[in-house]
């Protein structure tokens, strides 16, 4: 009897000297004194007798992220408290069947912890620390997930399944520390939810360039076709199925796809000028394959330009026309001007070509005068406008001298004279 009474009073010893421990911890919490309650509670845990005992995780974890709101710490070490609180709590919870404490705070304390890691990413991500703020949002997501893993409600707040601006701020902390794979799974996570509005736009457009730039076809579909299923007024699912199809090198797949877009969507500006563009650039660049068939290059050119002025609200598009009649009049006066023979299909040819060339600038003028009435018009030209409106004053002074009409000529000399840069 006399030695069951001895093992029995040091246990009761024990677990009173354990209290009483636990005492002082929760007084110092109550003091505010978080650092000295922190070597507590660390010093006790280093009895291996200590090591089972739920109260020692729950107050480990009650200490830990008091201690983790200390602004004198950096925001790496109080992400570190808010961890370790939380697998304190967690290790409170497997030693405790009945989960006593947690319980009787309502499991506020995880709740804490999702907020103040929530709080330390947009800390971590002001301060441009992009990937320390990924890691911090994406520990509060993983919170959150352990929170709606176990039923747990506050009145203070509800929690959802896919709590999207999280979801959204890990991603685009990802990005922004140039780790696009780590990004992926949570923008995509967003996308399979098909959420809409103007700040989730962002999540499509990064998918699409990310398979865009793994060449990965079949996601790079369906993300385009969500894109704008979800965004159809935006022009980027446009410019990423053209730039697809460029990268391909196929000059005739790229144009097909130029006049597929323009048929479903003939009043975007974007598309029929950057298809004028291409067109003009494949006429008249000095590099690469130039078309085979120039007059027809040539026709689908004005065709194209003419759709593209319909829908401009600038001048951008005439002028680009101003350029190619232009250049469309000379080429024919080049060539005229190289048949030196006087047979007769030598001088019939001469003529036809002259012919020509008074035609393309007859249709060129009213476009060039557009282009003069445009910048006029204007209350100031930046510098670069001032240099189009002298090249398209230079090109109707040289129309007009080619014509015979040497009044007009001057009178555009004049207008250019008069532009000071």
């Amino acid at each position: 009897m006399k030695k069951i009474y001895f093992v029995t009073a040091l246990l009761i010893f024990g677990t009173t000297a354990f209290s009483q421990s636990l005492d002082d911890v929760n007084g110092m919490l109550g003091k505010q004194k978080y650092k000295e309650a922190k070597s507590a509670i660390d010093k006790l845990l280093t009895d291996p007798k200590n090591a089972e005992k739920p109260d020692a995780y729950y107050f480990k974890g009650r200490v830990y992220n008091a201690y983790s709101y200390d602004t004198s710490l950096s925001k790496q070490e109080r992400s570190t408290l808010k961890l370790d609180a939380f697998e304190a709590f967690k290790k409170n919870q497997q030693l405790d069947a009945k989960e006593i404490r947690l319980k009787f705070e309502n499991y506020g304390s995880f709740l804490d912890l999702y907020g103040g890691l929530y709080d330390l990413g947009a800390a971590f991500f002001n301060a441009k620390q992009f990937a320390e703020a990924a890691t911090a949002f994406k520990n509060a997501h993983d919170v959150e997930e352990y929170i709606l893993s176990k039923g747990y409600t506050y009145n203070q707040i509800t929690l959802h399944p896919l709590d999207t601006a999280l979801v959204l701020n890990i991603a685009i902390a990802y990005s922004q520390a140039k780790d696009d794979d780590a990004a992926v799974p949570f923008f995509r996570k967003l996308a399979d939810a098909n959420v809409t509005g103007p700040n989730n736009l962002e999540v499509y457009e990064f998918l699409v360039d990310y398979y865009s730039k793994k060449k990965d076809k079949a996601n790079f579909d369906q993300l385009i076709q969500k894109g704008r299923s979800l965004y159809p007024t935006e022009g980027y699912w446009n410019d990423m199925e053209l730039k697809e199809v460029s990268d391909a090198g196929d000059r005739d797949a790229l144009y097909a796809k130029y006049e597929e877009l323009i048929a479903k969507n003939p009043s975007d500006f974007n598309l029929t000028y950057n298809y004028a563009i291409e067109l003009y650039n494949s006429i008249y660049s000095q590099d690469g394959v130039r078309p085979k068939d120039m007059a027809a290059a040539k026709d689908k050119l004005t065709s194209a330009l003419k759709a593209a002025i319909a829908n401009d609200k600038g001048i951008e598009a005439n002028n680009l026309m101003v350029n190619h009649l232009y250049n469309c009049a000379a080429d024919f006066s080049t060539n005229a001007s190289t048949i030196k023979g006087n047979k007769p299909e030598d001088i019939k040819k001469k003529a036809e070509l002259k012919a020509s060339a008074n035609k393309k600038m007859d249709e060129c003028i009213p476009y060039a005068e557009a282009s003069v009435k445009y910048y006029e018009g204007q209350a100031s030209l930046k510098t670069s406008q001032k240099a189009s409106f002298q090249n398209i004053l230079q090109y109707l002074s040289d129309m007009y001298k080619t014509k015979g009409d040497a009044k007009k000529a001057a009178e555009y000399d004049k207008k250019k004279s008069d532009i000071k840069f």
